[in-house]
């Protein structure tokens, strides 16, 4: 059976850092001495670790754990989660007799970080051209045109053509933001949301891999995840998916089975009626992170050879919008059509978006989008989801 003890105190000794707030642990490493000494941060680095040695995630681990059936908690309680130094975008769950652990690595936060900035940058660009587009009559000069809509697509395009050509220096040397476009939020971003944003980023990877726990997919016996299994199939079979059709091997069969408990964590639907709030978030932190790995570690098409531990980014993707979208089906459509199901199609653009810039970094006659290709993308994608919402208008 897990300990909690037992596993904080081996993630420390295993990682050979202080039991100690994370952040104390790296402005140390980083010889932030200003930083240290700042009475505004005292308290929170005489923080003590519990549940992880990080205090933000503690906070959403204790969420995690409020979001599950009563009877699975006792396990839950008994994870640690702890951040580590490492600078490569990655999580993992791992267990051993008594010690039970899921691991973030800081390469995966920074990565988070990143493309946070990009999707904010995709949003502010995508939130400008229609009304740019609106505002122009018959008659106008169209090389005006053309040339604003260039302008507003840079400030979207260009920070994503930097991720894509510094991607293979993270895949090596480790996650770090060099170029201030990948640091930058736009004028229209407050902090507060950005970093609620990242934060729904790193949920979902813990998510993630507290699912491997639950599951039963760590090398240790645990009698209550065949209910589990059972739960998340009866689950499935009620939004209409079979994770089998899918031609994936056993263990990228795990991985579908984990991401999609861990969305059904995240939405609050094991416990309760999902909210928009909650799958809003469950959307952002689920995508987003998802495209992370693919975009950092090339992972968009794989093969099912029995070798392969991860599904291919498109079945990922496939398997967790179909989830999201049967979940969203039960929120009522705003008084200004908003739904999460409009959140999920300005997701969908993003992550094409990345895709097109990766496939034109791979393949050299591929013809990349441009803004008028994006825009009339997004008339033709918001006709069609209103067209949805209507429908789940009328079927209330």
């Amino acid at each position: 059976m897990i300990n909690l003890e037992q596993s904080r105190k081996t993630f420390h000794a295993v990682r050979n850092l202080p039991v100690q707030n994370f952040w104390k642990t790296l402005f140390q490493a980083q010889g932030r001495v200003d930083v240290l000494n700042d009475p505004r941060y005292k308290e929170y680095f005489a923080w003590v670790p519990n549940r992880s040695n990080c205090p933000e995630i503690e906070v959403l681990m204790e969420g995690l754990t409020a979001s599950i059936p009563e009877e699975w908690r006792a396990r839950g309680r008994r994870i640690f989660a702890g951040r580590n130094l490492r600078t490569q975008a990655n999580a993992e769950a791992w267990q051993s007799g008594e010690v039970g652990i899921i691991e973030l690595n800081y390469g995966f936060t920074s990565a988070s970080m990143i493309y946070m900035v990009l999707y904010c940058k995709y949003f502010e660009m995508i939130s400008s051209l229609g009304p740019t587009m609106l505002s122009y009559e018959e008659g106008d000069d169209a090389e005006v045109i053309l040339d604003v809509l260039q302008e507003i697509g840079n400030e979207g395009f260009e920070p994503i053509l930097i991720a894509n050509n510094e991607r293979k220096t993270w895949q090596v040397e480790g996650v770090f933001p060099a170029h201030e476009l990948l640091r930058e939020l736009p004028a229209s971003r407050d902090k507060d949301s950005y970093h609620e944003g990242v934060r729904s980023i790193e949920e979902f990877a813990l998510a993630h891999e507290y699912a491997h726990h639950l599951l039963g997919h760590t090398n240790d016996e645990y009698p209550r995840s065949r209910y589990i299994n059972g739960r998340l199939d009866r689950e499935l079979a009620e939004l209409g998916i079979d994770l089998s059709a899918y031609d994936m091997n056993t263990k990228q069969i795990d991985e579908l089975r984990a991401d999609s408990l861990a969305l059904l964590i995240m939405s609050g639907k094991l416990t309760m009626t999902p909210t928009g709030p909650t799958v809003y978030r469950t959307m952002s932190g689920g995508i987003i992170g998802l495209t992370v790995l693919a975009h950092i570690y090339d992972a968009w098409v794989n093969s099912n050879d029995p070798k392969e531990t991860h599904p291919d980014f498109l079945t990922r993707y496939d398997a967790a919008t179909r989830l999201l979208k049967g979940i969203s089906k039960t929120i009522p459509v705003g008084p200004h059509e908003d739904h999460p199901l409009d959140f999920l199609s300005h997701l969908s653009g993003f992550v094409s978006l990345i895709i097109d810039r990766w496939l034109g970094s791979e393949i050299s006659d591929h013809k990349e989008i441009n803004v008028l290709g994006l825009t009339s993308w997004l008339f033709e994608r918001r006709a069609k989801v209103l067209e949805e919402l209507e429908g789940l208008r009328n079927s209330s």
